[in-house]
């Protein structure tokens, strides 16, 4: 009897899922569900409903706030499908366990140790305090800007869609501030043919910053009202993120404004603009002003760069995030200096983190480079290889840009991109410790120098 309750307890420790495991099985149930419902009669416009593996792409594309699409959303999906695409788009950039956890939380359900474990790591915090107040505050922060910016460009639609402006305003409101980029204007032209509306610009542009931020810094800054109270955590993300749009922005006007199939035909007031917009939408949000396939191949690499980075912890967007990058910069600054500790703004940055920003930076370098080799076989080299990394990086940076290769891939190369987006959204990180076993070794090895660099 003894053996038995010791066999027992042995299957339930060795089967037991991981909070990471849960985070993205969390995912995975969204993106099936997604699939199903974008496989009926009633979501496509000719009544045959989509391919399974291209409701699996989509559904993930959607789910993943990425953008990356094998369909043209206004002409193929119909109504219902826009709906099942726009509820994923945001169930999906503020997570599923997110959501779910504010439903039970309202019903009064009290949270044991073990799951309040698996929602502080979803949420990428360090303690269970005030788990479910900064909950409270992401669902309140993301539907008053949502609904603020439904309201305006509802407004600023009506004169060419009438009261269809309505759906416009809200899908679009919706997917700009979750960093998804899908949008309802057909042909897969996405904002190409809306240069010159600056007010449209504008108003995606600002979605897609307040997004990409985070809910944290959205919440110190509108708390604190001032950068000397504002936490470490804050101003390393605001301040990375105004030098990357405006380094991003400089190169892609300084290259490309001379390319005539790009930037070159348009006014001085265009070029500016639209190299800023690309350069706040190519970090996560995946909304294009110009065929980015026509682009210089530097204009690509800065992309891919600003892609990889991507935005911020605890928002919508993807990428190995702004702060990870900043943190390898500063060590390595700290490394040439001499220094054995590095310091911003007064403050220290510890050794634990300095570890996990380049365990982050190292596993995404092999993701993608691993995907990257993998999708070029299945293309059977085809395409050049930058302009497969290109779509690697997109769809890991769960940013949604494209070069024209995305319809042209065949199951596995769908298959894989799906997989890929999925590590990005819920960070590689976390997808690494769900299948890995971890196991802390009691045995202290006896240490020796070697020779690096």
């Amino acid at each position: 009897m003894k053996w038995e309750k010791q066999s027992v307890a042995g299957l339930q420790q060795k089967f037991r899922l991981k909070p990471a495991q849960i985070i993205i099985l969390s995912f995975v149930f969204m993106i099936a569900l997604g699939a199903v419902l974008l496989m009926l009669p009633i979501s496509t416009t000719d009544c045959m409903g989509l391919h399974p593996v291209d409701a699996i792409f989509v559904s993930t594309s959607a789910s993943c706030v990425t953008g990356l699409t094998v369909v043209d959303v206004k002409n193929d999906l119909s109504f219902f499908g826009k709906t099942v695409l726009l509820l994923l788009i945001q169930v999906g950039g503020l997570g599923i366990m997110t959501l779910g956890t504010l439903v039970v939380h309202s019903m009064g359900y009290r949270f044991r140790q073990k799951e309040s474990q698996i929602l502080q790591e979803s949420l990428n915090q360090n303690t269970r305090a005030g788990l479910f107040l900064l909950i409270r505050r992401m669902i309140k922060y993301t539907f008053a800007v949502e609904g603020f910016f439904a309201i305006v460009l509802a407004w600023h639609f009506y004169p060419e869609f009438g009261w269809d402006c309505i759906g416009y305003g809200i899908f679009h409101s919706v997917s700009a501030f979750c960093n998804a980029g899908f949008d309802l204007f057909g042909n897969y032209d996405s904002l190409a043919r809306r240069t010159d509306d600056f007010f449209l610009l504008g108003c995606i542009g600002t979605l897609i910053v307040l997004g990409g931020i985070g809910f944290t810094v959205m919440h110190d800054v509108l708390h604190h009202r001032s950068w000397r109270r504002c936490s470490l955590h804050t101003k390393m993300v605001m301040v990375s993120t105004a030098i990357l749009i405006v380094l991003g922005a400089a190169l892609i006007f300084l290259v490309d404004s001379q390319n005539s199939r790009t930037l070159g035909n348009l006014s001085l007031e265009e070029q500016l603009a639209q190299s800023l917009f690309m350069s706040i939408s190519c970090r996560t949000a995946g909304f294009n002003t110009f065929d980015l396939g026509q682009a210089t191949q530097l204009t690509q690499l800065v992309m891919i760069i600003l892609m990889f980075i991507g935005a911020s912890p605890l928002s919508t967007g993807g990428g190995i995030k702004n702060t990870t990058f900043c943190i390898i910069l500063l060590s390595m600054w700290s490394v040439i200096r001499g220094k054995r500790q590095i310091v911003f703004f007064g403050r220290r940055i510890s050794k634990e983190l300095q570890e996990q920003a380049f365990a982050i930076f190292t596993m995404a370098t092999v993701w993608v480079v691993a995907a990257g080799m993998l999708l070029s076989v299945i293309d059977g080299e085809v395409h050049e290889l930058e302009e497969v990394l290109f779509e690697t990086v997109s769809a890991f940076g769960t940013v949604g840009m494209g070069i024209g290769l995305t319809n042209g891939w065949d199951i596995w190369g769908k298959l894989l991109l799906s997989l890929t987006m999925l590590v990005g959204r819920v960070g590689v990180m976390t997808f690494m410790v769900s299948v890995i076993t971890q196991k802390d070794s009691l045995i202290k090895y006896p240490e020796e120098n070697m020779m690096v660099g």
